[in-house]
This record gives C-alpha cells, sequence and structure tokens, in this order.
C-alpha cells in the first residue's frame, strides 16, 4: 500500500507545477490586496494632479510599486507580482513622459492587469472584489480584448475567402469605417440649424 502512496504523492507534487507542496498558494493575497488599494487611491490622486505638481503623487506610486518587489508571495503568486508591476510601470511612465513633455497626447496601456488578476484569482480561488477600480479596469480591458481578437479572427477569414493578405483587409475595413465616419459628420452638419 505505501509503495503506491509515495508515487502518487510525487506524482501529484510534479503536476501542480509546486516546487513547495507545503507552501499556501494563496501567501501574500492580503498584501496584494493593500497593494492594489494603496495604488488606486494614489493613482486616483495623481490623476486628478495638475501637471507642475505631480511630482509628489508619482512618488507616491513608484513607492507603492517598490512595496509591491518586497511582498512576500506564494510561488503560484509570482507571475501576479509581474504582471501587476508591468502594469505600474506603463502608467508610472505615462505621467513621467506627461511631467516632461508639454505636447505628450500617446499614452502607453498594457493588458498585464488582465494577466495579473486571473493569476490571483487561479492561485486564491476567490472572484476580484467587485468595487475594485483595478478588477473593473481589468475586466474591461479583457472584454475589449476578446473584441480584437474576434475582429482580427474576422479579417483573417474575410483575407483567405477573397485571397487578399490580411493587411489589405485591415486597409479596406479602415477606409469604409473612416467613410462612414465623413458621411455621419456631413449629415450632421446638415442637419445642425444655421446659426444668424
Amino acid at each position: 500500500m505505501n509503495k503506491f502512496l509515495l508515487p502518487i504523492l510525487i506524482s501529484t507534487v510534479l503536476i501542480s507545477g509546486c516546487k513547495n507542496p507545503f507552501e499556501a498558494k494563496d501567501k501574500g493575497v492580503d498584501q496584494l490586496n493593500n497593494i492594489e488599494s494603496r495604488w488606486e487611491d494614489a493613482y486616483t490622486l495623481a490623476s486628478s494632479t495638475s501637471r507642475i505638481a505631480l511630482a509628489t503623487p508619482v512618488s507616491s506610486l513608484q513607492d507603492i510599486k517598490r512595496d509591491l518587489a518586497q511582498v512576500e508571495l506564494s510561488e503560484c503568486l509570482s507571475p501576479a507580482r509581474e504582471a501587476l508591476s508591468a502594469y505600474m510601470d506603463s502608467h508610472i511612465n505615462n505621467f513621467l513622459k506627461f511631467m516632461s513633455d508639454s505636447d505628450f497626447t500617446q499614452f502607453e496601456s498594457n493588458n498585464k492587469l488582465v494577466e495579473y488578476f486571473e493569476v490571483k484569482e487561479k492561485c486564491t480561488g476567490k472572484e476580484k472584489n467587485p468595487d475594485s477600480k483595478l478588477a473593473a479596469e481589468a475586466k474591461i480591458m479583457k472584454a475589449m480584448l476578446k473584441l480584437e481578437q474576434e475582429k482580427e479572427a474576422k479579417f483573417e477569414k474575410e483575407a483567405k475567402a477573397k485571397g487578399v493578405s490580411l493587411e489589405v483587409v485591415k486597409a479596406e475595413a479602415a477606409a469604409t469605417e473612416a467613410a462612414e465616419a465623413t458621411a455621419a459628420a456631413a449629415a450632421a452638419v446638415a442637419a445642425a440649424e444655421p446659426i444668424n
């Protein structure tokens, strides 16, 4: 009986991918929740601060990111930390670019927040906090990614059916979209009452 138990235990550990089978998969989740909450507050403040006064709020965001690096997490949650850190980096960089360039209008974004919540949910078995602004943002990002993937699949199918490249189909779609937007704008102008 014992001859069979040990191989089963070893196989279970290897399949789970955990180097430490005795470590809780959700170790550090409370600290991550605290980091999320602090980030949301600091980000809200930074987002409503004028360009000239952004140094202190951005410094707070950087401190929170450094605190994230110090949180002791389970092996399972380590990829979540990496994803959240990359998400934070992109937003901090946006603020820094905005602070340094008066003509800056292009903001970088990434989908690491979706990855963060997926890993966190997998490791903890708990869904996102519905009141969390980050969770809401991740939900929107996930929906947008799904739409992008569906659009890309549609373009690929159309390109294959027409026997043309994917770029040609995308260019045709962009041209159609532009023509429709122009027609809608012209109709709106025509419908507007003249100013006397």
